[in-house]
């Protein structure tokens, strides 16, 4: 029996959370998800637990191993009131790296709780993230940055910016909104629920750091639409100035959606997916339609949404009251973006309250930026933070040495 329990190397995502719900479901508990990373641990239980445990794992036999390791978050673990539950983790031990790069974790994040009327539980996420210190407690005397992406994207699209910072001694952290790359909902409903708004992302990057422990965060990083969420961070609407400083990456504009002239298309799409019924069909016929750079059918859908669902007049207000704040602030864009011409980023500078001198072109030589100030590309698009993440970073570092000034490169 054990030689058949040993983890065989990987398993798919669904099928590992489908296993992991159904033994839940049957046991009344999460034992189970431990005996699946240490199956010595089966010899605790009785016969009658043993015996389903078995059936549900059995089925696991001819496929490859868990590739998400266990490690212990006392968030999830109060709430399923089991102290033996683990969250899941990528690649190597957690006690397995030196905090200077970045490593791929899974942890459950439980979000919007209270914020829809059907929903008052909430939901509960499975999020994938990167942490250059994952498993550690939050330390005031070490500087916190956190990236958001874009959409369509995921994390790993912000680590090349992020890694310069954990190489200098500051923890770096990276969530993947809802919907996108390897986050998904602990049951499938849990996907629906979550509508992309402005205030559901800012929400759950919230609830994602609470349940990392995080107190402060020195500077919050943005990139296209992750923009949204974290201008209302900063503003300080959820989260009691917890974040000292941002920036912001192509953002999306604050007076017209990135992708104009696909908003029929958007309506139609989210007007489709909102009817079950229909989402059969809209699979099949939503490879032939273009949104933006957009590619596959689920990046198409979540855009939708997320562009569906925006605010742009609280987008606007969210700016002005980060203004007020006299928050730092600092705004990168590239002048080739095929979307957003450059007086519409000038426009948002101005929006931000940097003045015209402060805003300097990039021309091989990289100088300390006036604040609030901005930094155009004239080589660079939309795609800046993947073209430039080294002389982005050294940029950005002068908003961390306002708080840090040991801090070096």
């Amino acid at each position: 029996m054990l030689k058949m329990m040993q983890p065989q190397p990987a398993v798919s995502h669904l099928c590992r959370i489908k296993t992991a719900i159904s033994c839940v479901q049957m046991m009344g508990s999460c034992r189970t998800l431990s005996v699946m990373s240490n199956p010595l641990l089966l010899l605790s239980c009785n016969n009658k637990y043993r015996s389903r445990i078995c059936k549900h794992i059995r089925g696991l036999r001819n496929l490859k191993a868990f590739h998400r390791k266990f490690s212990v978050s006392p968030k999830l673990s109060n709430f399923l009131k089991d102290p033996t539950v683990t969250y899941f983790q990528e690649g190597s031990s957690p006690t397995l790296h030196d905090g200077l790069s970045l490593l791929d974790r899974y942890i459950f994040v439980k979000t919007l709780v209270n914020l829809y009327e059907d929903v008052k539980d909430g939901i509960i996420l499975d999020t994938a993230y990167a942490d250059s210190r994952p498993g550690e407690d939050y330390d005031p005397a070490v500087p916190v940055i956190v990236g958001v992406h874009d959409t369509p994207g995921s994390h790993s699209d912000v680590v090349s910016i992020l890694s310069t910072f954990a190489k200098v001694g500051c923890r770096t952290i990276a969530p993947t909104f809802p919907g996108h790359g390897n986050t998904q909902g602990l049951m499938r409903s849990f996907d629906d629920i979550f509508s992309h708004s402005t205030l559901e992302r800012a929400v759950f990057l919230q609830d994602f750091l609470d349940t990392l422990g995080i107190e402060k965060v020195d500077l919050m990083i943005g990139v296209g639409a992750g923009c949204y969420p974290t201008l209302r961070l900063c503003a300080g609407v959820d989260s009691n100035n917890m974040y000292k400083s941002m920036a912001l990456i192509s953002p999306w504009p604050l007076t017209r959606p990135r992708y104009e002239t696909n908003t029929d298309l958007v309506q139609s799409i989210q007007y489709l997916w909102e009817r079950p019924f229909f989402r059969g069909p809209a699979r099949l016929l939503l490879p032939a339609y273009k949104v933006g750079g957009v590619r596959t059918v689920r990046e198409k859908v979540t855009s939708a949404y997320l562009l569906g669902n925006l605010d742009l007049a609280e987008a606007s207000s969210l700016a002005f009251t980060a203004v007020t704040m006299n928050l730092p602030r600092l705004l990168l864009f590239g002048d080739l973006d095929p979307e957003v011409e450059p007086e519409l980023y000038l426009e948002y500078a101005q929006q931000l309250e940097i003045p015209p001198e402060n805003i300097r072109a990039f021309n091989g030589k990289l100088e300390a930026p006036a604040l609030p100030g901005a930094l155009s590309f004239t080589d660079a698009g939309y795609d800046l933070h993947l073209k430039h993440p080294g002389i982005i970073s050294a940029y950005l570092l002068h908003l961390v040495q306002l708080f840090r000034p040991h801090i070096r490169i």
